[in-house]
């Protein structure tokens, strides 16, 4: 059974552009990343959320960020924020722990990116 998602997570498209602009196909992706054409094609239809392994090689390969993909759900990263000071995450509580384990992970990466780049 396909767990609903409930804040309507959808990265798909920005995938899906982004393999375009590089003039790739999902086949060449595929092979790239090793996995299946069909499942990226999943991805890029947001029929499957992609491990954060999987989403970090393809950012690499399209050049692009964790920022570009989640950005617009990550308007905050201060998680203990109370929902008066920070309105941008009053969800995240009620997120799945699939859900918030993929924005736990994404926030922790960005965050060692950010350590290394200052050192």
């Amino acid at each position: 059974m396909r767990r609903k998602n409930k804040f309507n997570i959808e990265v798909g498209s920005i995938l899906q552009n982004a393999r375009i602009a590089k003039n790739l196909t999902q086949e060449e992706v595929a092979e790239k990343v090793d996995c299946s054409s069909r499942y990226i094609g999943q991805l890029e239809t947001n029929r499957t959320l992609g491990s954060i392994d999987l989403i970090i090689e393809l950012c690499n390969l399209y050049g692009i960020t964790l920022n570009d993909l989640y950005g617009i759900y990550l308007k905050a990263i201060n998680l203990s924020a109370s929902k008066d000071k920070c309105p941008n995450i009053v969800g995240y509580n009620e997120l799945s722990s699939e859900y918030r384990s993929i924005i736990d992970n994404n926030i922790n990466f960005l965050n060692t990116l950010q350590n290394k780049k200052k050192n």
